[in-house]
């Protein structure tokens, strides 16, 4: 599909009434209008955005009661609200082409939280229940669908310093794997994605094992450590 491009002024005049209407939050103006400057810039530039990737995030990385409360906010607005704003601003379009793709890269750990993240797991969760939601709503919208990948840790510098008591069972993926993998169920229309597939077992055992035996399993890979040499960024 050829993207449409804004080319009448007036185009661009409405959008910003409307993105103005919907978006200004009074508690932070500055930055919605950055927000809805970049947005415009984007479509300006591309055309129409088909494909939305919510791929930004951030971890703090600290127990709760050694986190930096301003450090909560950040993980929250970005992990989690950034991805109510990105896609309030592109799906109606998707709606009104009857075509388009939102894309979530989540976490594991949305659905396994571990102890010394417990901004990014909750943030995270918070993400996934928003896929959740936004994938049943668009059910009956034919053309538009979504996608949540839930990768495993990734070899990246987020969480760089973060060790697993057996890496040779449970090696980070790598970033191209996850892009790969990520494209492959936008093309298949697959709305939730592990990674790898093992992660699967992980959720179905925490549906009906006792907590005693979830948290000796914790325990047993090391899981319940892995961030005591965390080092990452933010």
């Amino acid at each position: 599909m050829i993207p449409y491009v804004l080319f009448h002024s007036f185009d661009v005049f409405t959008i910003i009434l409307q993105c103005r209407k919907k978006w200004i939050n009074p508690l932070n103006k500055k930055t919605s209008v950055l927000f809805l400057t970049f947005v415009l810039l984007l479509i300006l530039q591309v055309g129409d955005v088909t494909i939305l990737v919510n791929n930004a995030a951030v971890v703090h990385g600290k127990s709760l009661m050694d986190s930096d409360d301003d450090c909560l906010l950040k993980s929250q607005h970005i992990n989690t609200m950034g991805q109510f704003w990105t896609t309030k601003a592109f799906l109606p379009r998707m709606l009104e082409l009857q075509h388009g793709h939102v894309v979530c890269i989540n976490s594991i750990l949305s659905q396994s939280p571990i102890p010394g993240a417990i901004d990014y797991c909750t943030s995270k969760a918070s993400s996934l229940a928003f896929m959740e939601s936004l994938t049943l709503g668009l059910l009956d919208c034919p053309g538009v669908g979504c996608t949540t990948v839930l990768p495993f840790h990734t070899n990246t510098e987020m969480f760089q310093g973060m060790r697993v008591r057996f890496p040779a069972l449970f090696p980070p993926l790598k970033p191209e794997t996850v892009a790969e993998r990520t494209v492959d169920a936008v093309r298949t229309n697959t709305a939730y994605v592990y990674m790898p597939w093992t992660m699967h077992a992980l959720v179905v055992l925490k549906s009906f094992m006792p907590q005693a035996a979830l948290e000796e399993i914790h325990k047993f890979s090391g899981s319940y450590t892995c961030m005591n040499t965390f080092k990452g960024r933010t």
